[in-house]
């Protein structure tokens, strides 16, 4: 097949991770891939292309209107046998893959006083509309596809549920040994600190300023908290200081590709993401055999056993019960090396190849579709 996957930036790291992880497969199965974004990291295989796509910047609505616009224009110009795009990026793509319900989340926001205005509308007429034309959907986790249903009224039977892969050799219990110096070093916190890892951005809707709001809770136990994300610290450094833990907190407003070695540096991983369709640094954390603490309602929630393979939280912004899963964390350490070994070898179950192969049946399907008219 000829296939053409749709998205804003392609990249090592971040939630578009997945495509240079899984094209490879498809290549390998004797599949062409073409690539169409505003940025990419270099490919190495000769049988995917990449096509850079301007766009404008004038804001969110801006990129995402005038990205979607660009692409769709482009493909003309193309055949392909199948596309796959996320519902927002390109008008009308045979696949859409939703890593996140722009209507949920926008609801969720104007419940609670954040109006999105006319950016809220064009997203969730642009989502709708493609949703309803797609041939196949893929969703990171039960809970998305549930979140469809309810908004889009969408046949179950036209949804594929495809949870999230990891690179199991990039992100491994044995980086400890490798990079537990490097990390702690270069931001300065004692090898002997208790260090809680957060990865992801934007911190306001994973929770950042919950796991602040604990740290108060845990001044004697000598905690550290590395935040890594790219996004603006001011206001939570702010909140730090009128706490008084900002002694505490090390921030690293930048996305990195090696987060494989943070991982290697902390004792536990914190994502108490408000809303969060699947939670990728989640199964990254555990492959490298963290204890992880996140969401109940999170969509990697669906694959760990509370108290097992993590420690799951009825409420992300209950900075108290955060701190007290942190605590139980810090007091016992053979459940903590029980739950991270318990972690990894969940994680074992959701290798890239085994998410490629489960993404390109979904494609194939579609392309037969299309194919019959």
């Amino acid at each position: 097949m000829k296939i053409a996957i749709v998205l804003s930036r392609c990249h090592k790291y971040g939630s578009s991770r997945y495509v240079l992880d899984t094209v490879n497969y498809f290549t390998k199965k004797g599949h062409e891939v073409h690539i169409f974004a505003h940025t990419c990291d270099p490919i190495e295989n000769r049988k995917v292309f990449f096509h850079k796509l301007p766009r404008l910047n004038l804001g969110f609505i801006s990129r995402e209107v005038s990205l979607s616009l660009i692409q769709t224009l482009l493909l003309k110009f193309y055949s392909f046998d199948v596309t796959i795009s996320q519902p927002t990026r390109y008008f009308s793509p045979d696949v859409a893959e939703v890593q996140f319900v722009f209507k949920e989340w926008i609801g969720y926001q104007e419940r609670h006083g954040n109006k999105w205005g006319l950016a809220g509308v064009l997203l969730k007429m642009m989502e709708s509309y493609n949703l309803k034309k797609v041939k196949k959907i893929i969703v990171l986790s039960n809970s998305v596809k549930n979140e469809l249903i309810r908004n889009y009224g969408i046949d179950k039977e036209k949804i594929h549920v495809v949870y999230s892969g990891v690179n199991l050799k990039e992100f491994k219990p044995q980086n400890r040994k490798k990079y537990f110096n490097e990390i702690r070093e270069k931001f300065n916190i004692p090898k002997t600190s208790f260090l809680l890892l957060f990865v992801g951005n934007p911190y306001d809707r994973k929770g950042v300023e919950y796991i602040i709001r604990s740290l108060p809770l845990l001044k004697s136990r000598n905690v550290r908290l590395l935040v890594s994300g790219k996004d603006d610290p001011k206001s939570y450094k702010e909140l730090c200081n009128k706490l008084g833990v900002q002694d505490m907190v090390v921030f690293n407003p930048v996305l990195v590709s090696n987060v494989y070695k943070y991982f290697a540096a902390a004792d536990a991983f914190v994502f108490p993401s408000i809303y969060e369709p699947f939670g990728l640094v989640v199964l990254e954390a555990m492959a490298s055999g963290l204890p992880v603490i996140t969401n109940t309602k999170a969509g990697v929630a669906e694959i760990i056993k509370d108290s097992k393979e993590g420690l799951l939280l009825n409420n992300p912004k209950n900075h108290e019960e955060i701190a007290q899963k942190i605590k139980y964390l810090i007091e016992n350490k053979k459940a903590r090396r029980q739950i991270g070994i318990a972690a990894r070898k969940k994680a074992k179950k959701y290798s890239w190849k085994k998410v490629a192969e489960e993404r390109l049946k979904v494609l194939e399907e579609a392309a037969l579709i299309k194919k019959r008219g």
